[in-house]
Order: structure tokens, then C-alpha cells, then sequence
């Protein structure tokens, strides 16, 4: 996933303001040990599909351990989901809360045409999913968590009209700031070989994946700031690297703080875009930001 200049922003996992990069406590259990079995309601890995755009799109549904219904996070991975954030998804998973892991159209052999904007329409089919009747005895439909990265955290940006619980956006793509008004086909040659080896993943032609970005940009329907607005009303946690995605991680953290918070958790790792040599303190991060902000009801 192609990254944009970095800024610096740093801030504690318990306050929004800019400060020094974390220094996350202690890892929890869910992070670093197996939880008890559970032999009534053991925790389990499903292979589900979930219907988008006429087609059926595969998701990973891991289930926690124990008697349901379980908060649940909608996980969404970057282009082309090189990095799938599965270690994150069993920690989730061990702290009691289900994860939804999904793939999207026309990518890692996914069938449908992949494009941006088709993403943001199967992150909201997958929340439909989720929320259907038949998923009631496994999925608490009213502690939904949209969690994303790079592009994931593009489609939770965008969703954030969705009626969820919360959002949790790492280290997001903001695909409208990569043009500038002065569109030239040098410009946009030059984009789309940034984006063609990650294109070949997708059926996406990487020209159609840059016309498509320049359209959006040109009629605003991508607007950042905007999207993220209608986040505000419900947490939001923002986590940042040095990738050069720090820009529109703060932008998001800002727009939901002008439209009336809560003021958003922000967090930054001196770290790479796949937060390699910081795994654990991604999981530590967002499982204790989760269990804290949305207590088990149920004690």
C-alpha cells in the first residue's frame, strides 16, 4: 500500500494529545497466554461467505469462547491484504469478542470486480451480515466494532455513518489527498505504477484503480473530514507508524473531535506500515482499549 509523507504525532494510549510515541503496559492475558477450554461453547474458526454485490465474498469468523451473544469486530485488511492481521484477530478472539475477518471483491481470487469503492460497499454488506437474525445467538449486535487498516481504515473511515459501537482505524489510507488538482497523465501513469504490483493481487487494472481515485477526488464523494465526522458520538481509537499515514489518522482524530467527540484515543509506534517489530503492542493496544471501553455487561 503506497504511503504519503510522514508527520510525526505521537500520543499515550490514555490521552488524545499529541505526546511522546506509546508505551503500552503490560500485555493482557488475551495477548500472551490460551484461555481455559471451554467445552459447553468452545471457541471456534469458521469459514463463512458473506453476499456483496451479487456475489459471495469468504470471511474468517472466529468465534470466542463461551456462551453467546459476543461483542464483535468487523476486521478489514489493506490492499492487497499482504498483511491480514490474523495474530490480531486471536487476540480479540481470546479476550471474549468474535472477529469477522473478511476479504473483499476481485482480490486473492475473491469473486467480483475489486475496486475502492466496492470495498466500502462489502464492509457495510459484512455489517449487514453480521447483524442479520441468524447470526443473533453468536453476534451481540449492539457492541459492533469496525476495525481497519491502511485501506481497511479507509472503509472504516468511510462507514462511519454505520450505527456501530466504535472504530478503530490503523494507520489509514486517505486515497482522495494522493492527487493534486493538477491532473496530468505523467501524474497518473506515475500512480498507477506505484499501485501495480499490489494491483496484481486484485483483477483490478491499476489505470482503472488511479481514474478511479482521481473521479472521487474531483466530486469529494471521498471526503475525509466529512466521513469522519459521522464517527462522533461513539469511541474511536486512531493508531499510527511512521509510514506516512499520520496525516490522515490525525485528520480523522480531528474531525471527530470538531463534530462533537468523544475526543478519540490516538496512539503512535515508531514502527513500519505493517507494524512489524510492534505486534504485540498493536494487540496490547486495541484488546485493552476494547475491554475497557466496552465492559462485558454480563460482569
Amino acid at each position: 500500500m503506497r504511503v504519503l509523507l510522514p508527520l510525526l504525532l505521537g500520543a499515550a494510549l490514555t490521552a488524545p494529545a499529541t505526546l511522546a510515541s506509546a508505551q503500552p503496559a503490560a500485555p493482557p492475558p488475551a495477548v500472551v497466554a490460551d484461555p481455559p477450554a471451554n467445552a459447553a461453547h468452545p471457541a471456534q474458526l469458521l469459514q463463512v461467505r458473506y453476499p456483496t454485490g451479487g456475489v459471495e465474498v469468504p470471511a474468517r469468523l472466529f468465534l470466542a469462547a463461551g456462551e453467546g451473544p459476543h461483542p464483535t469486530v468487523l476486521l478489514l485488511h489493506g490492499f492487497p491484504g499482504t498483511e491480514l492481521n490474523l495474530d490480531l484477530a486471536r487476540a480479540i478472539q481470546r479476550a471474549g469478542w468474535n472477529v469477522m475477518a473478511i476479504h473483499y471483491r476481485g482480490v486473492w481470487g475473491a469473486p467480483g470486480q475489486f475496486s475502492f469503492g466496492h470495498t466500502i460497499e462489502d464492509t457495510r454488506a459484512a455489517l449487514a451480515w453480521l447483524r442479520a437474525p441468524a447470526n443473533s445467538s453468536r453476534v451481540d449486535a449492539s457492541r459492533l466494532v469496525v476495525l481497519g487498516h491502511s485501506m481497511g481504515g479507509f472503509d472504516t473511515v468511510m462507514v462511519g455513518d454505520e450505527p456501530v459501537a466504535g472504530f478503530v482505524v490503523i494507520s489509514a489510507a486517505d486515497f482522495a489527498s494522493w492527487v493534486s488538482d493538477a491532473d496530468t497523465p505523467a501524474q497518473r501513469a506515475e500512480l498507477a505504477a506505484e499501485l501495480a504490483e499490489d494491483a496484481s493481487f486484485s483483477n483490478a487494472p491499476p489505470k482503472a484503480l488511479v481514474d478511479e481515485i482521481y473521479a472521487n477526488a474531483k466530486a469529494r464523494t471521498w471526503d475525509w473530514r466529512g466521513h469522519a465526522a459521522k464517527m462522533a458520538g461513539r469511541p474511536v481509537l486512531t493508531i499510527s507508524s511512521d509510514d506516512g499515514n499520520g496525516p490522515a489518522d490525525q485528520a480523522a482524530a480531528d474531525a471527530v473531535r470538531a463534530a462533537g467527540g468523544p475526543a478519540p484515543t490516538q496512539v503512535k509506534f515508531t514502527t513500519d506500515h505493517s507494524y512489524n517489530d510492534h505486534r504485540v503492542a498493536l494487540q496490547t493496544t486495541v484488546v485493552d482499549w476494547l475491554l475497557s471501553t466496552f465492559p462485558d455487561p454480563r460482569g
